[in-house]
């Protein structure tokens, strides 16, 4: 058990480092091209996108989720999933082809068949990708797949912004994406020299775990994405990029921040399936310290996204602000329910995830069509908030079916993140009621210093208060002092 944690632990570190660098890049990427583009244009990119992604979603085959839970996986497992890769990448490609006209009349835009057929090909190349490349991630090692997504990233970077500065055409953004691709599966095979075949003897052993994995993600990817389909065709590219925008906005500080933690644990509780005290114990540690981490990111996120986005976007983004202030509270408080799929996951017990799914859609979509009919944009973002913390109580109750552990118990272990937020909101609204009127380039950074120091001085204060008990606070501790014996020997 030390041995898996030690192996964690560096995991967590490796995955945070590449995290931030891949952050910057994608958040620089995103700043620069909205500076570049119309919200018009990320609107009709996004039209195709979310068809893509749907459709993507639709027929995920969680393969490299599979080879992980295996216990021993095979060089025919390994073909097995690297030619259903294949196959599954041709009928996105042929489904994207075969919607492209439809679609295009359908918003009356004959440049979205462009946009789709070259979403086609970037699905084409994906899956290429090399299925050895699991291995590292089986064995807790990430630094190899960081460093693989740090060069996706920056080529797709390079390419999007060098075209949008010639040409400043939404194009930059689909063949951006093309070629991050391209560049993935290249660097996949340089880091682990492996030649697949075509083979399907394992088909049905990798389909016993990914076939409801795939259909609870195609029912995620139409819950989380008709959206944006419905806000389009209602109210055009223009709301629909300021709203793609402020969303990929408001997810990316909490997802940034708690994918280090978060991308270990499928393989975490895979190790654990057969200890349930164990696994208990590893659902509540991990659910803390991403509850402690995502809370004030997200929450202190809301209170500063006006004033950033209109000074660093201006102010023909005013629309996307709003979109981020209620988004981001809601990813933040999703740090609840950000264990329960990889538990699932890692006991196999993914009809469960399907069954989940089913319940989210019914809630949401009802939710978000009343929203939007009877209030527009903001009537949207009400009902995301209300249909968020429904799908919270849900995980919450799935968590207790599976590791055992109360709703309470959930709540209660994450009493001292909760108030600690609070009172950072609290400080960061004082700050701001004070700074009303002042530039927001000094307002801004009064705000953000004070967030983190008082979330930081709240915290410690009820830890040390509590007499130091085992939490997040002690596991950064811990984290910090691994760190310094790595870098200085002792």
């Amino acid at each position: 058990m030390d041995g898996v944690r030690k192996r964690l632990t560096i995991g967590v570190i490796w995955t945070a480092g590449g995290r931030i660098v891949s952050n910057l890049m994608g958040l620089a990427s995103t700043l620069v091209l909205a500076r570049l583009l119309t919200p018009a244009d990320f609107g009709l990119v996004a039209i195709a996108t979310v068809i893509y992604s749907i459709i993507g979603a639709a027929t995920e085959l969680s393969l490299s989720s599979a080879l992980i839970q295996h216990k021993s996986p095979q060089r025919e497992h390994y073909d097995t999933a690297w030619t259903l890769g294949v196959l599954r990448s041709a009928v996105i490609a042929f489904a994207l082809a075969v919607a492209a006209f439809p679609i295009a009349a359908a918003y009356g835009e004959e440049r979205l068949v462009g946009i789709c057929l070259l979403l086609g090909a970037s699905a084409l190349v994906s899956g290429l990708m090399n299925p050895k490349l699991v291995d590292y991630r089986r064995k807790l090692s990430f630094h190899q797949e960081i460093l693989t997504e740090f060069i996706n990233k920056f080529t797709g970077l390079i390419v999007a912004v060098a075209i949008a500065v010639m040409f400043h055409s939404f194009w930059a953004l689909v063949i951006g994406s093309l070629a991050s691709q391209v560049a993935g599966v290249i660097m996949s095979y340089v880091i682990i020299p492996y030649a697949p075949r075509f083979s399907l003897t394992h088909w049905r052993n990798l389909f016993s775990f990914s076939s409801w994995m795939a259909l609870s993600s195609g029912l995620n990817a139409i819950n989380w994405r008709g959206d944006q389909l419905a806000l389009g065709a209602i109210m055009g590219n223009g709301p629909l990029g300021q709203y793609t925008v402020g969303d990929n906005l408001a997810s990316l500080p909490v997802r940034e921040s708690t994918a280090p933690i978060a991308n270990v644990l499928f393989p975490a509780f895979s190790r654990l399936q057969d200890d349930p005290v164990r696994l208990r114990q590893a659902f509540l540690r991990s659910q803390r310290l991403l509850v402690a981490t995502a809370l004030p990111v997200g929450v202190g996120f809301a209170l500063v996204a006006g004033p950033m986005i209109n000074l660093v976007l201006g102010p023909q983004w005013t629309s996307a602000s709003l979109v981020a202030q209620f988004l981001s509270a809601i990813f933040a408080a999703h740090a609840f329910s950000m264990p329960v799929t990889p538990l699932a996951m890692g006991l196999g017990r993914t009809r469960l995830l399907f069954i989940r799914d089913v319940v989210n859609i019914a809630v949401r979509y009802p939710l978000i069509f009343a929203g939007l009919f009877s209030g527009g944009l903001l009537g949207l973002l009400l009902a995301r908030c209300v249909s968020g913390a429904i799908g919270i109580a849900i995980d919450v109750f799935l968590a207790q079916r599976l590791a055992g552990v109360s709703a309470a118990t959930q709540i209660i272990s994450n009493w001292r993140a909760l108030l600690a937020t609070l009172a950072m909101a609290a400080s960061v609204g004082v700050v701001s009621t004070l700074g009303a009127g002042s530039p927001e380039i000094l307002q801004l950074p009064f705000m953000i210093l004070t967030g983190a120091v008082s979330y930081f001085c709240v915290t410690l204060a009820l830890w040390l208060a509590t007499g130091r008990p085992a939490g997040p606070e002690r596991e950064a501790l811990n984290m910090l002092l691994f760190v310094r014996r790595r870098a200085f020997g002792h």
